[in-house]
């Protein structure tokens, strides 16, 4: 007798652990997901982890200071080397240095230390602008003036990452004409410069003035001895700046203002790596959508070749 059905028959097949079924269900899997994957990391932004992004930087002046002038006379030989910090031992080191050598031309400066000021420009309660002011005296009508200055600098990083370091600016101002110079001012911004992307997972930590220039070692007095090592370090604040001399009508330059005008950018560019969850935020978006279409594909063909009994 015939059998007559009123829906659909359906019948299930279940293959075993070991065969050709499951050995091809298996592979469809893997393909799945990790088709998709190679397929990822074939687009430009999969996995980024170097990034970028912009912040306003947390700068202040530490009042830690090396002033270095060299004065020379028409002939261009040198009449008086002068020098002037606030550590108290670099002063003593570079006053017994002028006596123990009975240098006449060297002595140590005892002009006011750099008066500074912070300017919040736009009310937001983060400095904008750090001014120095600093006044050479010029009583003795050199003619021409070498003027060195290092500046020590505290300058944090606190929104992706954590950044705390203490920039130097070192300024190497010479003075052709000084008896005709009234004032010099130098305005320009800090900038920061990066050999390497900032850890955004860890505190950065770059304390320079632990070395050499404050601690009891052997003190050097040639400033650009310190620049140079600064330099060396990873991460560093440039100060790219303009010059411009006002002249003194009189020609009686017994006193010379030096402005140091610092800007300090709204949106400082910094590279960083990126944490493996930020990573991951964007990165699953790209995969599933490259795998959604995989996957419908992958199972059409497997369902196509278990329903006609290929294997």
């Amino acid at each position: 007798m015939p059998l007559v059905f009123l829906s659909p028959y359906k019948k299930a097949y279940s293959a075993e652990i070991i065969s050709l079924s499951t050995l091809l269900g298996f592979v469809v899997i893997i393909t799945a997901l990790l088709l998709p994957l190679f397929a990822a990391f074939a687009t430009e932004d999969f996995w980024l982890r170097i990034k970028e992004y912009t912040e306003q930087p947390l700068v202040d002046y530490t009042k830690k200071f090396m002033i270095y002038i060299t004065k020379f006379d028409g002939d261009n030989d040198i009449q008086t080397t002068t020098f002037h910090s606030s550590n108290q031992y670099l002063n003593n080191e570079f006053k017994k240095i002028c006596e123990d050598t009975n240098i006449n031309n060297c002595e140590l400066e005892t002009n006011a230390d750099p008066t500074t000021f912070s300017t919040d420009i736009d009310g937001d309660e983060i400095k904008d602008k750090i001014t120095i002011n600093y006044e050479i005296d010029n009583s003795g009508q050199n003619e021409k003036l070498d003027v060195k200055l290092l500046f020590f600098l505290k300058y944090g990083l606190t929104k992706k990452v954590r950044l705390i370091m203490t920039p130097i600016v070192y300024l190497d101002i010479p003075i052709l004409d000084a008896k005709n110079i009234e004032s010099i001012s130098l305005s320009g911004n800090l900038e920061l410069v990066q050999k390497s992307p900032i850890h955004s997972t860890a505190i950065t930590s770059q304390i320079y003035y632990k070395k050499n220039p404050f601690g009891e070692n052997k003190p050097y007095f040639d400033l650009l001895h310190y620049y140079n090592e600064y330099k060396s370090f990873n991460y560093t604040v440039k100060y790219n700046y303009e010059k411009i001399e006002n002249t003194n009508s009189n020609g009686n330059g017994n006193k010379i203002n030096i402005k140091i005008e610092m800007y300090i950018p709204k949106l400082q560019e910094v590279l960083y790596y990126q944490s493996l969850y930020e990573a991951l935020k964007y990165a699953w978006m790209q995969y599933f959508y490259i795998f959604l279409p995989i996957y419908i594909v992958l199972y059409i063909l497997f369902k196509f070749i278990i329903q006609n009994n290929i294997f």
